[in-house]
Order: C-alpha cells, then structure tokens, then sequence
C-alpha cells in the first residue's frame, strides 16, 4: 500500500515538475522587445527599386534618414509592433556606389541599417609605374583611367630617404590624366616619393594603385651650345651625336596621347600589337612653328613631353637617323638627362593655316591647320574597318580633300574613343588641325602619300556637319547596294540606281541593262554607325557591291569597273572618289582612266585595291574594311555629254593567303565597291 502512494505522490509532483517547465519554456520563446529589425545591412543593385525589412517592437515606432538623402524615399515613416518598412531608391547605373543610413527608433531605443546600392564599378588605374621628372621641377602628368574624382581619394605619400618631403603636389585629375607638380631638386642626388591612391567605396570595396616619381639631381650642360632645327637636319650625319649642342622649341604631341604615333604589329604575333611607339613618339617644331623633328625617348617613362611645353633638348649622346623623300629627320635615344629644360606653354598654341597643296617637307613634324577640307567619302565614322579586328590593326586612314582638288590621309589609332562614337562623320566642309606626319601602312597598299596629318582631339576635325556648308557639289553618288529593286530590276530601277544624280556603274564584260545577268551581287561594307563597335563590327550588310570575272582570258586583259555619267554644263573641274577591296585572288593592280568618247582614255592614276583580311591568318597586307581614293580630273572632263571612267585592272597579279602578291587573279574571286561619286566645286 505504500508502495502504490508512493508513485501515486510522486507522478502528481512530476505533473507538477512538467506544468512549470512548460510554462517557462513558452515565457522563455514568446518574443518580447522594445525594438529589433531583421538586418542592419542591405545592399540593393543599381536599378531603381524599392526593399523591405522588418521591424520589430512592442509599441510604436519611427523610421528617419540619419542625413538628408535625396536618392532614397521612405515610403513608410512609422509602424507599431512587428511590421515592414518600405523604402524606395532611384537609378544609380552612372554613379559610383552609394550608402545612406535609416535610423528606427521606439520603446526608447533606437537601431541603425545601412542601406547601400551598387553602381559604377570604381576604376583607379596608372598607367605609369615609374615617372621620370627634370632637376628644375615643373609639371607633368600621366595617363589615368579612373571614375573616382580626387576629393575621394585618399592620398599618401612615401617619400624615400633624403630627407626632403613636400616635394610633390598640385595634384589633378582631368581628361584623363593625373597631373602633378615637382619642385625644384636642390640636392646632388636623385630622390623619389611613391604617389599613392585609393578608394574606399560605399560596399566596402578598395580600389587603389600607385606611381613612383623620380626626380633626378641637377646635371651641368656646360659647353653646350644652340643650334637651329636646320643645322640638325643638315648638317648632322647619320649616327651617334657627339656634339656638345642642344635645340630648343615647342612640344606639338602630348604624353600619352593614343593618337601619336604609327604601333606596329608585334614581330612573334602578327595578330597583336606592341603600342610602344605611340607611346615614345615627341613632336617638337621651331618656336616659330616653321620646321619640326620627330623624337623618340627610350622608354615610355621618359616621354614626360606635353602639348605646348617649351624645351630644351640636350642631342649629346642621341641618334640621328636622316631620311628622303619626303626629307625629315628623326632623333633616337631621349631620356631624361637630355631634357634641360621644360616649361608649360603660356597661351593657346595656334596652328599655321595651309592648303594640302602648300605643304613642304618642311612642315613635317609641326602643328597645322588644312583649309577648306571635306571628308571624301562622309559615311560611317572616322575608322570604318570590322571592328573584330580592331585588335589586329592600329590604324585607319581617312581620305580628306580640299577645294583647291588635292587629297591627303588623315589618321587615326584605334584607341581614340571618338574614333567610332554613335555619330555619322561630319558632310560639310571646313578645316582638319593636327600633327603633319609621314608613314606608310602596307594594310593600304604602302605608300598613302607624302604627307598625312594626325589629330589630337575631336575639335580638330572642324567640319560643318551638314554637306549644304560645304564646298562640294555632287554630281552622282552610289553608296549602297539597292535590295528592293533586286526582285525586278530595270533599266531606270536597278540596284545601281545612284542615291544622287544620273549614272551607271557596270562590268565592263558585261551589259548593264540586263542586270539580271550582270553577275553583280550585294556585299558587306563596315561604313555602318553604332555605339558599342562589338555589337555587328559596323557591318552593313548590302553596303557595296560586287562581281567576279575579272581577267578575259580571251583578248589577255583585265576588265574594268564602269562608270557613265554626263558632265554638261559643269565648268569647274571634277573629282572622283571610289572606296574598295579585294578578295584574296581578286583584282590588285588598277589603273583609273577617263574619256569622252570610250575609245580614247587618259590616265588619272594608278592604284591597289588590298584584298579583304582573313580572320584565320591575317597578313600585315590585308585589310579589315575598304580602301578610299579621290582622284581629280582634269578641265576637259568637264561639259561632255557623256564622260566614261573606268577602273581598269592593270595586269594579272593577285594576292595568296601567304603574301600580298605571288599569285594571279581567279574567276571566282570578287571585287568589291561600296562608294563611287563625282563632284564638282560650287
């Protein structure tokens, strides 16, 4: 019996034991607090949007901004108990990262969320690791790619240990570079300071990089004497200088510039570029602008030149090399102990105005302004090349011609960023400013003329945009194969209707008036406007022209394109341009030729059409677009009723996929054209 009250007691008092546990086990899990939230970090993208989170309180409570912030929105200032919050942000896509802070408060309590939202992606990149700087001081610069503004950088400085400090300041960052000013070095030795910069953004996230600047010692030139620019063209031999002389004049190219120089294709990998000589490339004219020569530095660190600087150039120690046709002189070897002087240009330097037609050996190497110049073929953009090569090729050569009928290239590396921006090249006339240079381009036959010029920034090419404010009158245009007239072409409606003007263009082996037989087919050219290149390469696909059938084996000679047009009642002389290529087997060798009557032919000049480049094994000789030439005619091609031109294949000769020549033309390779037009001065 005391058995049983025993475990009877005793479950009782173990029910009891349970009853309480349970009872503080749910105290213990029921949520009870003056004030919580969910997180205290939220990130959103860099899209408008809204987010929520919660908060959690036993009463009311209140959300604010701990700062004004005018890209977030509360869209909910207050609650009670547990609730959402919601709040709204605005696009951030153009921005570098942002943060703001939310302050909730209740129950007498208050908690913080960080609330960030991605944007830009912060770039900090030097492009120098080393700065070489003069004994004087002054100021220099130095590529920068960067979307982070200075006032939200940190700076530090790592000065070496001479002892100086200080020495460095004026930092800047615009258009692109990172400018600095470097005090003059009183001291026998060189000294150094590593320029450091970073940013922190609103994720979190550092992004940094660093410079070195050097500052050599004070060096003696004494002995030294001046010379003229002439007497270092003239007088100076090919080879080492060993004369105790120096030339001073004024800086026309600019550090780190993508538009100075000719890069070349890297000798292992034809299929890349080693951009060095851009980066090496110094203009220096006479002080009264009339004469230049072309200086190359040793390294890109001791290109420390820039546009409008007024120097003095140390030529002990450099190489000459003395070139002809056209005469110019270029001087190897520059560091920075040749530089014994260097001072910002004071004033805006001004280009000297001339025509195409004016221009001498001369003005080689200076800084000049082409009067009365229009773009010879006004589509596209200024490099209309298939931009999946653009990694491949360094440089476009845009045909230019003036109102005097002279014709030149201007030239432009890939690497300018408004070489191709969304924007069609300007249709009028107007001036073109830039460096006059010399260089030759086997991509476009080798020799593209005596004299080129090269532009330093968008502004130089002045031109108006409409072709009304221009000097050029066009008489006939074709610019575009004409699909919808493809179906059912006629006579008066054909494909090659020109898009201004009367005319034909045909085969010469060939009867255009039954086109449907004609062999002339729609082909691709890259004349074509896009923001991102990437996107179709500039591709338009019925751009130009072709046919095949190029050399009658019959009579052993080259066919011709054709071109009737009637010129009455035109009295100014008229100009002809073409744009072209061929494929590998097409036609190379031209010669274009005019008449009156298409039995006597006068010669306009000769030319190549470079075949179309290979993606698979691209030869430095081949071209990734078309090739542009103008020619001018002569007075009596003028008032005829009927003028013909004909681009006339000169001989057999054709390229391989080995070599630029070697091989002959075959049947069923094309040649293309994709702009043919004749014009006359208003």
């Amino acid at each position: 019996m005391k058995k049983y009250l025993f475990n009877y007691y005793t479950l009782i008092a173990a029910g009891i034991l349970l009853m309480v546990a349970a009872c503080r086990k749910t105290e213990d899990y029921r949520f009870s607090t003056p004030l919580a939230i969910d997180a205290r970090i939220i990130r959103l993208g860099a899209a408008a949007d809204t987010t929520r989170f919660i908060v959690y309180a036993d009463g009311d409570w209140n959300l604010e901004l701990a700062a004004e912030t005018p890209w977030l929105q509360l869209q909910t200032t207050s609650g009670h108990g547990k609730s959402d919050a919601l709040v709204e942000v605005t696009d951030n896509s153009g921005q570098l990262p942002r943060a703001a802070k939310l302050v909730v408060k209740g129950g007498g309590k208050s908690d913080t969320i960080v609330l960030q939202q991605k944007g830009l992606t912060p770039a900090l990149a030097i492009m120098d690791e080393t700065a070489q700087t003069i004994a004087n001081g002054g100021t220099y610069k130095s590529v920068i790619n960067t979307n982070v503004p200075l006032d939200l950088m940190t700076v530090g400085y790592g000065y070496d240990s001479t002892g100086t400090v200080n020495w460095l300041s004026g930092l800047q960052v615009k258009d692109g570079y990172l400018f600095f000013k470097v005090d003059t070095n009183q001291l026998p030795v060189a000294r150094t300071v590593m320029l450091r910069l970073s940013y922190l953004d609103a994720l979190g996230t550092t992004t940094k990089d660093s410079i070195v600047i050097k500052q050599q010692p004070g060096m003696s030139y004494e002995g030294a004497v001046q010379k003229d620019f002439a007497y270092v063209k003239q007088s100076l031999a090919n080879g080492l200088v060993s004369e105790n002389i120096f030339v001073e004049g004024i800086v026309i190219s600019d550090k780190g510039h993508p538009n100075m120089a000719q890069n070349l294709n890297k000798p292992t990998d034809k299929h890349s570029l080693d951009k060095t000589e851009n980066s090496i490339a110094v203009y220096v004219q006479s002080v009264d602008g009339s004469s230049g020569l072309y200086f190359k530095t040793k390294t890109a660190g001791d290109n420390i030149f820039n546009f409008n600087d007024r120097v003095k150039i140390w030529l002990k120690g450099v190489t000459v090399q003395q070139l002809q046709n056209p005469s110019r002189t270029i001087v190897s070897g520059i560091d920075v102990h040749h530089i014994m002087k260097k001072d910002a240009g004071t004033g805006l330097l001004q280009p000297r105005e001339k025509y195409m037609s004016a221009l001498t050996d001369n003005d080689l190497y200076t800084y000049v302004k082409l009067k009365d110049v229009e773009i010879s073929v006004p589509s596209g953009a200024f490099t209309n090349i298939n931009e999946g090569y653009a990694a491949r090729m360094d440089c476009y050569p845009l045909n230019i011609r003036d109102i005097q009928g002279s014709s030149m290239y201007m030239l432009t590396n890939l690497d300018v960023l408004y070489r191709r921006d969304g924007r069609r090249v300007p249709q009028g006339s107007g001036t073109v400013a830039g460096i006059v240079v010399h260089e030759t381009y086997d991509r476009y036959g080798g020799n593209i003329g005596k004299y080129a010029i090269r532009h330093l920034k968008r502004e130089d090419i002045a031109l108006n945009e409409d072709r009304a404010n221009g000097f050029s009158q066009v008489l006939v245009e074709w610019s575009r194969f004409k699909t919808e007239y493809a179906a059912t072409p006629t006579e008066t409606q054909n494909p090659l209707t020109p898009d201004a003007g009367s005319g034909r263009i045909y085969q010469s082996g060939k009867k255009y008036l039954d086109f449907t037989s004609s062999g002339i087919t729609p082909t691709t050219d890259y004349n074509g406007l896009l923001q991102e290149p990437t996107t179709n390469k500039g591709a338009v696909s019925n751009g130009g022209w072709g046919c095949k059938g190029w050399w009658n084996a019959a009579t052993n000679a080259g066919e011709s394109w054709m071109i009737e047009v009637s010129t009455k009642g035109i009295s100014s002389p008229l100009s002809l341009q073409v744009e072209g290529n061929s494929d590998i087997g097409g036609p190379r060798n031209f010669v274009a030729e005019w008449s009156a009557d298409n039995a006597a032919w006068n010669g306009l000049g000769n030319f190549t059409f470079q075949d179309v480049a290979n993606w698979s094994n691209t030869l430095l000789t081949q071209v990734a677009g078309q090739k542009v030439l103008n020619f001018q005619l002569p007075q009596a091609a003028s008032g005829q009723d009927k003028l013909y031109i004909r681009l006339r294949v000169a001989n057999k000769t054709a390229g391989t996929t080995n070599a630029a020549t070697g091989g002959s033309i075959t049947a069923t390779a094309t040649c293309r054209l994709s702009h043919v037009s004749l014009k006359y001065n208003k």
